[in-house]
């Protein structure tokens, strides 16, 4: 059993790159990776993490996060190996040139540009959406990745395949009208497509924050306007909306949520851009009151045009 580490060392919307390029009959040779390497006697995780770290950069971690663990198995090679997979946002030192490739910082939007093994992209997608600390299988015949299975689940394609009876499923929030219910200002509903892979994927947790903040449906279309909430005939009921907002966070932290999955636009749920405030559908920058409030407690929010990042 091999057991070694990688680390993908952030800073300022990048991570620290190893381009494979240098050393001879090398498995990961042309590969971006992160840096890391096989454990030394007597070692743990941490320990190794460390010392790669110095040994390939000449960085000092002071802060970094246990992500996951990765297995891998080969068709050629009886032997698994365990990687112990972190991240690290905080480093002293000056980078220093490595004798196993080229250290570059690249974009994280980039990195799918890159040449990287198969599995490498399914697990930096979990570590861009901060998925909890996972379990992952990947399985290679050569460079072709055959298997992969997270938290004991298979993957298709990077996609889960439904879960098995009694699976434990990742919490995940969601706009009660976005699953059909017809709770949105005008009494319908606006359902997803693709709502049977959501629900193979996660515990979907519905939410209508106007309801909770004591609003009727049917309602009063309303809209942010110099941060408080405003009805078209110009009632303010931004305080229904505080309360919806706070009902919200509560239901998240009662089920473990860390991502949720919000109606677009909305004076409530919309995140990064919601309507003007002048009820003519021009669109602005901002945040509903409800997707404000859970992002200011860490939670990640997705609107439904970015459902296939959730996937």
């Amino acid at each position: 059993m091999l057991n070694t580490t990688l680390c993908y060392i952030e800073q300022d919307g990048k991570y620290l790159m190893l381009h494979r390029v240098k050393k001879k009959n090398d498995v990961n040779h042309d590969k971006w990776i992160g840096i890391g390497g096989k454990f030394e006697t007597g070692e743990s995780p941490e320990d190794c993490l460390l010392r790669e770290a110095r040994e390939e950069t000449g960085l000092t971690l002071i802060r970094w996060r246990y992500r996951g663990i990765v297995t891998f198995l080969s068709a050629a090679d009886a032997e698994a190996e365990y990687m112990h997979l972190f991240t690290a946002d905080g480093f002293t030192g000056t980078l220093k040139t490595c004798d196993e490739g080229d250290l570059e910082w690249i974009e994280k939007e980039r990195l799918l540009e890159l040449t990287l093994w198969e599995g490498d992209k399914i697990f930096l997608k979990l570590l861009d959406q901060d998925a909890p600390f996972f379990s992952l299988k990947l399985t290679y015949d050569g460079d072709r990745l055959t298997e992969a299975v997270l938290n004991g689940r298979p993957l298709q394609n990077g996609r889960l395949i439904a879960a098995p009876t009694g699976a434990l499923q990742e919490p995940l929030l969601v706009s009660a009208c976005l699953l059909g219910a017809a709770c949105r200002y005008d009494g319908q509903s606006k359902p997803l497509a693709g709502l049977t892979e959501l629900m193979e994927r996660y515990q979907l947790i519905p939410v209508c924050p106007e309801q909770l903040g004591g609003l009727p449906t049917p309602r009063t279309p309303s809209e942010r306007v110099s941060g408080q909430v405003i009805t078209r005939d110009g009632r303010d009921v931004t305080a229904a909306y505080t309360r919806g907002a706070e009902e919200a966070l509560r239901l998240a932290r009662l089920f473990g949520c860390r991502k949720a999955l919000l109606k677009e636009r909305s004076p409530s749920c919309g995140s990064g851009t919601v309507y003007d405030g002048t009820f003519s559908g021009a669109l602005t920058a901002g945040n509903g009151v409800t997707a404000a409030l859970l992002k200011e407690n860490g939670l990640q929010v997705y609107g439904e045009s970015q459902v296939e990042e959730l996937l």
